[in-house]
């Protein structure tokens, strides 16, 4: 039985929807506003888009994650770069992590799950691509999750994203722990399943099945565990 288990948090404890366009409130548009730029909605939303693609397409490619204030940067760029405030590039990524998360909900029986593995005497901990660090801490406390969670990894933190290996060792390294010991818990199968297996880890998919991924739920997953 692995004595450290690793989740994944976007997809994997919470439930969200990916789309760089959250509903209610148009944070690139207000910023462009706010400078006097100009630009009608639906091309701040294409241009958005383009800073999206540069920058978190190079980061896939490379596996080195890129930071919610360099999309900021480079979508002001393609805006012209006109003259902001100070602080306004900062104001634009929490505005619009604002807006990006306020429909964010935990998993279904994430709570129990979470309760079951700490008392049974796991360690527990979040292994996640995210291009802005306090967001997953943020998270985990809003819904409570944070008292089952001791660390939390983060590849804008760590500089690599899933599925390189250098993010699943660092969190084994800073536990002085070997792949063997652990067990990782995600939705993505590249990120979340290849990338530990190829390690040594153990890995439990939690994401859509189909015939060759087959898939477990987070309520099967502590009896899964005693059993692994």
């Amino acid at each position: 039985m692995p004595s450290h288990v690793y989740f994944d948090f976007f997809g994997t404890l919470v439930d969200y929807d990916p789309s760089i366009h959250p509903a209610g409130y148009n944070a690139p548009f207000e910023f462009a506003r706010r400078a006097g730029a100009g630009v009608k909605a639906r091309d701040c939303d294409r241009l958005w888009d383009r800073a999206w693609a540069e920058l978190d397409g190079q980061a896939q490619r490379s596996e080195r994650e890129c930071s919610m204030q360099q999309i900021a940067t480079r979508y002001w760029q393609l805006l012209g770069a006109p003259g902001i405030a100070e602080g306004e590039i900062s104001r634009l990524v929490e505005e619009y992590l604002q807006a990006w998360s306020a429909r964010i909900v935990p998993a279904p029986a994430v709570a129990e799950c979470l309760a079951q593995l700490s008392t049974a005497g796991h360690h527990l901990a979040v292994v996640s691509n995210t291009h802005h660090r306090p967001l997953v801490p943020r998270l985990l406390a809003r819904f409570g999750l944070d008292e089952h969670i001791s660390d939390v990894f983060t590849s804008i933190e760590l500089g690599w994203r899933k599925p390189n290996a250098r993010i699943f060792q660092a969190a084994l390294d800073r536990h002085g722990i070997t792949p063997a010991e652990a067990a990782f818990v995600g939705d993505n199968w590249v990120a979340d399943i290849e990338g530990p297996r190829r390690l040594g880890m153990a890995a439990f998919y939690v994401g859509p099945a189909t015939a060759r991924r087959p898939a477990i739920t987070l309520a099967q997953l502590p009896r899964l565990l005693r059993h692994s």
